[in-house]
């Protein structure tokens, strides 16, 4: 009751203030990096117009002009900006335009990019399945354990000789996906994939990052800890028996808003498909290649996941095409794709990768692939960054014309930003519009590893401040950061917790116009798809949370985090 009241009051507000929010100035509400490339998003009618920037102590360090404004399709909108970049000391600053009535803060903190994705990591241990999330480490948000998942039924679509339907297996561990209760592996596969090659680009920086987690008095980094707890879920999701993975573990419907420990039902594994297999396989080799370099413990793990990983290749040659067919009794998300040419391509790649082996080698076709941003059903680009990255086995493929395909992509998202009124590079809103986002930071930063020009750091960047707020709906979508807020988002933990605000660190999907019927059509008042965003619980189209959209927010804002921090210690 409490929190539809909130809801209603900030609604209220909101509306009430909906002029003065459109005109209002667009920027990162939290924090901009002392070397990032920092704009300040202003209405039309302050094109061509003088600024200054004062500091703290009121001094002035910046005079400069606005450019004409320019209109972005996506929202409607014309827009000019302050181009603030000179800026870089660390303190709070105010900017004064010329015939603008009120004035706008702004901060600059060398820790605003390590705080950040410190968080948004965290956001993983707050969504482990089975155990119980303790005070320590979470504070107000803690919760007891949910799912122990130690008795998960054999659903009819995935019974087999040696394990029939409604038999039993254990399958503990893992990270919700979303704002449901479910454990998926094609999500799960991209998610941990992004985790392990920001740790392979930057494991000195990473051993740095903090997230306080049980795990983090060891010697591990905290990252390829949490990074441990799915692998190790996924390693349980392959039948022994075929080598063939269950495409993912649910009840048979979603449960209401209700805490994990209060959702009691059946849980089951659903089907094996090519899609899982081979990104089962894929993560595997990339977690193999990674944790050989680890401890003991560690190595003995990666001789697991070839293993593991060979076995699951097996059964996609045996199986080349089992596609998903959601089962009549199942409504849980499908994560079905019709074409799994890039999945076999990722997985032949990582294979290669962690053994050297001709067999795996000669499945490797570029030509036969089109590349495009990184995401759950297009991965193909998942093993193009991993070739760049190792020196073991990648100098035997062809390294240049991985490094071309890559550089193209990330020329193409850098046009965007140049050219966009929002200096943004997304150009397309679909379903998880903020996660498509940080999938472009993610694979700039890899342009930028490669070649060494800033100019996909800025590109990079602008996807972080984008998300922080510098967006037409002047909304920050990151939990717990920015002025502007996201606070109801549709997750059942968040919704049923009790606490006013969710939990700091997750990344609302963001707007898009595919689907309005969730709350209403009426409620969006729009079609215009950067606009299509409506804070609140029923509005799971673009509200949700998903671990596949944390994932490149964090590869994203801790690889700028360590290249800046390189940048400043030479």
């Amino acid at each position: 009751m409490f929190k539809s009241f909130v809801y209603i009051t900030v609604l209220y507000f909101v509306l009430s203030h909906a002029v003065v929010q459109i005109q209002a100035q667009h920027l990162n509400q939290y924090a901009y990096h002392p070397q990032s490339v920092k704009h300040v998003f202003l209405p039309k009618a302050f094109g061509e117009a003088s600024f200054k920037v004062l500091n703290g102590k009121g001094e002035e360090v910046l005079v400069s002009e606005t450019p004409k404004a320019k209109a972005w399709e996506f929202s409607g909108t014309e827009v000019t900006y302050a181009d603030v970049t000179e800026v870089s000391a660390d303190g709070s600053y105010r900017l004064l335009v010329d015939g603008m009535k009120h004035v706008i803060d702004f901060k600059i903190d060398n820790k605003a990019y390590n705080r950040l994705g410190t968080d948004l990591l965290k956001s993983y241990y707050m969504a482990r399945a089975t155990e119980p999330i303790l005070e320590k480490h979470a504070g107000i948000y803690a919760r007891q354990a949910g799912h122990p998942d130690d008795k998960v039924k054999i659903h009819t679509s995935a019974a087999g000789k040696n394990r029939p339907a409604e038999s039993t297996i254990s399958s503990p561990g893992g990270w919700y996906d979303a704002g449901d209760y479910g454990k998926y592996i094609v999500n799960s596969g991209i998610t941990t994939y992004t985790l392990l090659h920001l740790y392979e680009l930057f494991p000195e920086h990473l051993k740095t990052v903090n997230t306080n987690i049980p795990e983090s008095s060891d010697k591990t980094a905290d990252i390829l800890n949490e990074i441990l707890v799915n692998l190790r879920w996924m390693l349980s999701m392959q039948d022994p028996n075929d080598g063939g993975v269950y495409h993912k573990l649910t009840t048979k419907s979603f449960c209401g808003m209700i805490m994990p420990h209060k959702d009691t039902g059946d849980r089951y594994v659903v089907m094996k498909t090519t899609a899982a297999t081979c990104d089962f396989a894929a993560v595997m080799s990339k977690a193999a290649r990674i944790l050989k370099h680890e401890n003991k413990g560690l190595q003995s793990l990666a001789q697991q996941c070839i293993k593991a990983a060979e076995r699951a290749w097996e059964w996609t040659l045996a199986n080349p095409n089992i596609m998903y067919v959601q089962p009549e009794d199942i409504t849980t998300g499908q994560y079905d794709d019709k074409n799994i040419a890039d999945e076999k391509f990722w997985a032949a790649t990582e294979l290669f990768l962690a053994t050297g082996k001709k067999a795996y080698k000669k499945e490797i076709n570029f030509e036969e692939q089109k590349f495009m941003r990184p995401e759950w059903r297009r991965v193909n680009t998942l093993g193009l960054l991993s070739l760049m990255a190792d020196n073991t086995y990648g100098s035997k493929l062809n390294k240049q014309q991985a490094q071309q395909r890559i550089i193209k992509l990330a020329n193409k998202l850098y046009r965007h930003y140049n050219e966009s009124a929002y200096k943004i590079s997304i150009n397309k809103f679909p379903w998880g519009s903020n996660g498509e986002v940080m999938n472009d930071g993610m694979l700039l930063i890899n342009a930028y590893v490669m070649r060494g020009d800033d100019k996909y750091l800025h590109a990079a960047d602008a996807c972080i401040s984008y998300v922080l707020g510098a967006n037409p709906l002047n909304k920050c979508f990151v939990t717990g950061y920015g002025t502007n807020r996201v606070m109801f988002l549709h997750d059942r933990r968040c919704d049923a917790d009790g606490i006013e605000a969710p939990i700091p660190g997750l990344l609302s999907g963001g707007p898009t116009n595919t689907v309005q019927n969730d709350c209403g059509s009426e409620i969006y008042g729009t079609k215009l798809p950067a606009m299509s965003y409506v804070d609140k619980v029923c509005n799971y189209s673009t509200n949700e949370v998903a671990i596949n959209w944390n994932s490149p927010a964090i590869f994203t804002v801790l690889a700028l985090d360590a290249i800046y921090s390189n940048k400043n210690n030479k």
